[in-house]
């Protein structure tokens, strides 16, 4: 037989809404779009973004935790922590080609050979052109825009 939720179960279980709901408020319109939520909860969400006033934040904050409770908050959490693992991945692979521009800009030789080796498929004069351009605007403290073609080159071998 199932256990009864004590009280203090309860409130954990609702703050822990509460909380979600505040970092719903956060987030844009297109991501708020994609989220499975109920017409009332989702202009709680919208009026929340316009409110300034602390005491208003919190309140209107207690209002979406109550919605959020009455809603299908399963789906909702469901859905937000999908968002969250999209957004945790592009910042990983942000990070990877950041990590193989430095490289290539600080390490030479060895770290190209391990590119080249690793995809294939790139056009390595290219790639030659645009680290050398890469590093003669390091070198010489300009910015001419040659280390972001250099990693949008690099994103697109990596996609």
């Amino acid at each position: 037989m199932d256990e009864p939720k004590s009280k203090s179960q309860k409130k954990r279980e609702a703050d822990a809404l509460q909380k979600v709901g505040v970092h719903l408020v956060a987030l844009s319109l297109e991501k708020l779009d994609t989220l499975p939520l109920t017409d009332n909860l989702r202009q709680a969400i919208l009026d929340a973004k316009l409110l300034k006033s602390h005491g208003a934040v919190r309140r209107q904050a207690q209002l979406i935790g109550k919605l959020m409770r009455s809603a299908d908050s399963d789906a909702i959490l469901a859905a937000y922590e999908l968002l969250l693992a999209e957004g945790n991945a592009k910042t990983a692979e942000f990070h990877a080609v950041e990590q193989w521009r430095t490289r290539l800009l600080h390490e030479g030789k060895d770290a190209l050979t391990e590119f080249i080796t690793a995809h294939q498929q790139i056009d390595v004069p290219k790639l030659r052109q645009l680290i050398k351009k890469a590093v003669d605007e390091q070198k010489n403290d300009q910015h001419t825009g040659a280390s972001k073609a250099l990693f949008r080159y690099l994103r697109s071998c990596l996609e």
